[in-house]
Protein backbone atom coordinates (compact mmCIF):
# COMPACT_ATOMS: atom_id res chain seq x y z
CA UNK A 1 0.00 0.00 0.00
CA UNK A 2 1.41 3.43 -0.91
CA UNK A 3 1.80 6.04 1.81
CA UNK A 4 0.59 9.59 1.17
CA UNK A 5 2.41 12.44 2.91
CA UNK A 6 0.78 15.87 3.05
CA UNK A 7 3.30 18.66 2.42
CA UNK A 8 0.78 21.52 2.53
CA UNK A 9 -0.22 24.14 5.07
CA UNK A 10 -3.89 24.22 6.03
CA UNK A 11 -5.94 27.09 4.59
CA UNK A 12 -7.52 29.02 7.46
CA UNK A 13 -9.17 32.38 8.06
CA UNK A 14 -6.55 35.13 8.48
CA UNK A 15 -3.71 32.67 7.79
CA UNK A 16 -0.15 34.04 7.47
CA UNK A 17 0.47 35.87 4.19
CA UNK A 18 3.37 37.52 2.42
CA UNK A 19 3.78 41.11 3.66
CA UNK A 20 1.58 43.44 1.63
CA UNK A 21 -0.76 40.76 0.28
CA UNK A 22 -4.52 40.95 0.86
CA UNK A 23 -5.57 38.98 3.98
CA UNK A 24 -7.22 35.59 3.56
CA UNK A 25 -10.87 35.37 4.57
CA UNK A 26 -12.53 31.98 5.14
CA UNK A 27 -16.02 32.34 6.58
CA UNK A 28 -18.90 29.94 7.09
CA UNK A 29 -21.97 31.46 5.44
CA UNK A 30 -24.52 28.74 6.11
CA UNK A 31 -24.97 26.19 8.89
CA UNK A 32 -26.73 22.85 8.55
CA UNK A 33 -28.47 23.29 11.89
CA UNK A 34 -30.06 26.54 10.70
CA UNK A 35 -30.84 26.07 6.99
CA UNK A 36 -30.26 22.43 6.19
CA UNK A 37 -26.91 22.92 4.45
CA UNK A 38 -23.39 24.19 5.16
CA UNK A 39 -21.44 26.54 2.92
CA UNK A 40 -18.20 28.51 3.20
CA UNK A 41 -16.80 31.54 1.38
CA UNK A 42 -13.07 31.86 0.63
CA UNK A 43 -11.31 35.03 -0.47
CA UNK A 44 -7.60 34.59 -1.09
CA UNK A 45 -4.72 35.72 -3.22
CA UNK A 46 -2.91 33.12 -5.31
CA UNK A 47 0.23 33.27 -3.16
CA UNK A 48 -1.18 32.54 0.30
CA UNK A 49 -0.13 29.35 2.01
CA UNK A 50 1.22 26.44 -0.04
CA UNK A 51 1.04 27.50 -3.67
CA UNK A 52 2.56 27.10 -7.11
CA UNK A 53 4.13 29.99 -9.02
CA UNK A 54 3.69 29.89 -12.79
CA UNK A 55 5.81 31.70 -15.39
CA UNK A 56 3.30 34.57 -15.67
CA UNK A 57 4.07 35.59 -12.07
CA UNK A 58 7.47 37.22 -12.62
CA UNK A 59 8.20 37.01 -16.34
CA UNK A 60 6.57 38.40 -19.46
CA UNK A 61 4.79 35.10 -20.10
CA UNK A 62 1.04 35.20 -20.75
CA UNK A 63 0.56 31.52 -19.86
CA UNK A 64 -1.97 31.06 -17.07
CA UNK A 65 -2.21 28.09 -14.71
CA UNK A 66 -5.21 26.61 -16.54
CA UNK A 67 -3.12 26.42 -19.73
CA UNK A 68 -0.15 24.47 -18.33
CA UNK A 69 -0.15 20.75 -19.28
CA UNK A 70 -1.12 18.40 -16.45
CA UNK A 71 2.11 16.43 -16.73
CA UNK A 72 3.97 19.46 -15.38
CA UNK A 73 2.35 18.99 -11.98
CA UNK A 74 3.46 15.45 -11.11
CA UNK A 75 6.63 13.42 -11.35
CA UNK A 76 9.54 11.76 -9.63
CA UNK A 77 10.59 13.71 -6.56
CA UNK A 78 14.05 14.29 -5.14
CA UNK A 79 14.74 15.77 -1.68
CA UNK A 80 17.81 17.88 -0.88
CA UNK A 81 18.57 18.44 2.81
CA UNK A 82 19.93 21.98 3.24
CA UNK A 83 19.05 22.56 6.89
CA UNK A 84 21.29 25.24 8.40
CA UNK A 85 22.28 26.85 5.09
CA UNK A 86 21.47 30.55 4.76
CA UNK A 87 22.43 30.38 1.09
CA UNK A 88 21.27 27.20 -0.62
CA UNK A 89 24.24 26.14 -2.72
CA UNK A 90 24.75 22.34 -2.65
CA UNK A 91 27.68 20.86 -4.59
CA UNK A 92 26.89 19.85 -8.16
CA UNK A 93 27.47 16.20 -7.23
CA UNK A 94 24.22 16.26 -5.22
CA UNK A 95 22.27 16.61 -8.46
CA UNK A 96 24.07 13.94 -10.49
CA UNK A 97 21.19 11.46 -10.12
CA UNK A 98 18.59 13.90 -11.48
CA UNK A 99 16.89 13.03 -14.74
CA UNK A 100 15.09 15.56 -16.96
CA UNK A 101 11.60 16.22 -15.65
CA UNK A 102 12.46 15.67 -11.99
CA UNK A 103 10.85 17.65 -9.17
CA UNK A 104 13.38 18.87 -6.59
CA UNK A 105 12.37 19.81 -3.04
CA UNK A 106 14.71 21.65 -0.67
CA UNK A 107 14.29 20.88 3.02
CA UNK A 108 15.42 23.84 5.14
CA UNK A 109 13.29 23.25 8.23
CA UNK A 110 12.19 26.88 8.06
CA UNK A 111 8.51 25.92 8.06
CA UNK A 112 8.77 25.81 11.87
CA UNK A 113 8.58 29.62 11.75
CA UNK A 114 5.42 29.78 9.62
CA UNK A 115 3.17 32.42 11.19
CA UNK A 116 6.07 34.25 12.84
CA UNK A 117 7.67 37.47 11.63
CA UNK A 118 11.02 35.83 10.92
CA UNK A 119 9.41 33.52 8.37
CA UNK A 120 9.08 36.30 5.80
CA UNK A 121 12.24 38.25 6.65
CA UNK A 122 15.02 35.76 7.45
CA UNK A 123 14.48 32.75 5.19
CA UNK A 124 17.35 31.07 3.29
CA UNK A 125 17.72 31.77 -0.42
CA UNK A 126 19.08 30.01 -3.49
CA UNK A 127 22.39 30.94 -5.06
CA UNK A 128 22.23 31.82 -8.76
CA UNK A 129 24.59 28.90 -9.38
CA UNK A 130 22.01 26.49 -7.92
CA UNK A 131 19.24 28.02 -10.05
CA UNK A 132 21.32 27.69 -13.21
CA UNK A 133 22.22 24.10 -12.30
CA UNK A 134 18.52 23.22 -11.96
CA UNK A 135 17.95 24.70 -15.41
CA UNK A 136 20.87 22.67 -16.75
CA UNK A 137 19.40 19.48 -15.28
CA UNK A 138 16.04 20.28 -16.96
CA UNK A 139 13.92 19.82 -13.85
CA UNK A 140 10.29 20.84 -14.20
CA UNK A 141 9.47 21.96 -10.67
CA UNK A 142 11.32 23.20 -7.59
CA UNK A 143 9.89 23.48 -4.08
CA UNK A 144 10.95 24.71 -0.67
CA UNK A 145 9.56 25.06 2.87
CA UNK A 146 10.09 28.83 2.78
CA UNK A 147 8.04 31.68 1.26
CA UNK A 148 10.40 32.18 -1.68
CA UNK A 149 13.71 31.06 -3.20
CA UNK A 150 14.91 34.69 -3.16
CA UNK A 151 14.27 38.29 -2.11
CA UNK A 152 13.62 41.31 -4.35
CA UNK A 153 14.53 41.82 -7.17
CA UNK A 154 13.66 38.09 -7.45
CA UNK A 155 16.44 37.02 -9.79
CA UNK A 156 16.00 33.31 -8.91
CA UNK A 157 12.32 33.49 -9.84
CA UNK A 158 13.29 34.98 -13.19
CA UNK A 159 15.85 32.25 -13.88
CA UNK A 160 13.55 29.36 -12.96
CA UNK A 161 10.23 30.64 -14.32
CA UNK A 162 11.96 31.97 -17.43
CA UNK A 163 13.01 28.38 -18.16
CA UNK A 164 9.52 26.94 -17.49
CA UNK A 165 10.45 25.57 -14.06
CA UNK A 166 7.45 25.93 -11.74
CA UNK A 167 8.06 27.00 -8.13
CA UNK A 168 6.36 25.49 -5.06
CA UNK A 169 6.46 27.79 -2.05
CA UNK A 170 5.45 27.44 1.61
CA UNK A 171 5.77 23.66 1.77
CA UNK A 172 5.78 21.94 5.14
CA UNK A 173 6.49 18.51 6.67
CA UNK A 174 9.43 17.84 4.33
CA UNK A 175 11.22 16.07 7.19
CA UNK A 176 8.77 13.19 6.67
CA UNK A 177 10.50 12.50 3.35
CA UNK A 178 13.99 12.05 4.83
CA UNK A 179 13.71 8.23 5.15
CA UNK A 180 12.79 7.78 1.47
CA UNK A 181 15.17 7.76 -1.47
CA UNK A 182 12.36 7.88 -4.02
CA UNK A 183 8.87 9.34 -4.05
CA UNK A 184 6.29 10.63 -6.48
CA UNK A 185 5.19 14.22 -6.06
CA UNK A 186 1.67 15.40 -6.89
CA UNK A 187 1.07 19.18 -6.94
CA UNK A 188 -2.05 19.96 -8.94
CA UNK A 189 -3.20 23.60 -8.87
CA UNK A 190 -6.72 24.89 -9.45
CA UNK A 191 -7.74 25.06 -13.09
CA UNK A 192 -7.67 28.82 -12.86
CA UNK A 193 -6.91 31.65 -15.27
CA UNK A 194 -4.32 33.25 -13.01
CA UNK A 195 -0.55 33.51 -12.75
CA UNK A 196 -0.31 31.08 -9.83
CA UNK A 197 -2.55 28.96 -7.62
CA UNK A 198 -3.01 27.43 -4.16
CA UNK A 199 -2.13 23.74 -4.31
CA UNK A 200 -2.42 20.60 -2.20
CA UNK A 201 1.04 19.01 -2.40
CA UNK A 202 1.27 15.29 -1.68
CA UNK A 203 4.20 12.87 -1.81
CA UNK A 204 3.39 9.23 -2.57
CA UNK A 205 5.92 6.71 -1.28
CA UNK A 206 5.93 2.93 -1.44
Amino acid sequence: MPLYLDLSHEITDKMPIYPGDIPVSLLQQSFFQEGGHANFHLSTGMHAGTHLDGPMHLTGSLTRMAEIPLEQFAGKGFLVNVVGQSVIDPPESVFEVLLPGAIVLFYTGFDQYFGQGAYYHSYPVFSEATAHLLVKKKVKMVGMDTPSPDYAPFRIHEILLGNQILILENLTNLSALLPYREFELLAFPLKIRADSSPVRVVARVS
